[in-house]
């Protein structure tokens, strides 16, 4: 399949949630109907109507199965924030690796326990939406996430006992907003804080507009000037793919509704 391909899939109480099959051979996946956290960028956000459960979860998969999609991995990284449906994001998380299927996560790290336990289970990726250098832009950003200096002290004390291994599979997502955290001062607090993770991977993405005209990513050029610098900083460091770009493959852009 060339491109990506958001697939709505009709609950029993009448919720649509949407997952999206990425042409890179990844089907997206919602933990949440909508999202509690109302993230102020994020079009997920603007309702919730309640946690998914483990089979509403399966239910997204084989809708895409039927579809035709040929996917190789899952990420629980679409609408909601996993780690408060724990006990089925957990669940879940299980039955993949009975099934031989690679899952990687998103999460902001609400609640920073349930980030702590699931920072040493086994998984394909764990991706930590941060967005800010300064614990007062990721207040303006992520208000109700767990906090930035709570979130770099869970990892500083979790980091030295986890292999080699599993901190490869740490991420760190940044989206980048111009005027907001593309600051030199946002960047080098980024870059200075990132320093004590070095086998973490930093991913730089560009904003996909979902009808909130008061973000926007800078310009090619500039993100290409930031990634150039925080490569000369930082030894791992992605720009987000050209799936990821697409209008069906932003962060924040899944919906969820009720028809009944």
């Amino acid at each position: 399949m060339d491109g990506n391909r958001k697939i709505a899939v009709e609950l029993e109480d009448g919720i649509t949630v949407e997952s999206v099959f990425y042409g890179s051979g990844t089907l997206c996946l919602s933990s949440q109907a909508g999202c509690p956290l109302g993230c102020a960028f994020c079009a997920s956000g603007r309702t919730f109507f309640r946690n998914l459960n483990l089979e509403e979860l399966w239910a997204q998969v084989e809708r895409a199965r039927a579809l035709g999609c040929d996917f190789r991995r899952l990420t629980l990284s679409g609408s909601g924030e996993p780690l408060l449906n724990w006990e089925v994001t957990r669940a879940f998380l299980a039955e993949c690796r009975e099934r031989g299927l690679e899952l990687s996560l998103t999460t902001t790290g609400r609640p920073l326990e349930r980030l702590e336990e699931l920072l040493r289970l086994p998984h394909n990726g764990l991706m930590l939406s941060l967005h800010a250098g300064s614990a007062a832009t990721y207040r303006r950003i992520l208000p109700e996430g767990p906090g930035l200096e709570e979130l770099w002290a869970t990892l500083g004390r979790i980091w030295p006992g986890l292999s080699r291994r599993s901190r490869r599979r740490v991420g760190i997502n940044y989206l980048l907003f111009s005027g907001l955290n593309d600051t030199a001062a946002e960047l080098e607090e980024l870059a200075r804080r990132m320093a004590s993770f070095p086998e973490a991977t930093l991913h730089l993405l560009r904003y996909n507009p979902v009808g909130l005209a008061s973000f926007v990513s800078p310009e090619e050029e500039r993100r290409q000037e930031i990634y150039r610098a925080l490569r000369a900083q930082l030894p791992h460091v992605r720009r987000g793919n050209r799936w990821r770009g697409q209008c069906e493959g932003g962060c924040g852009t899944l919906l969820a509704a009720k028809s009944r």
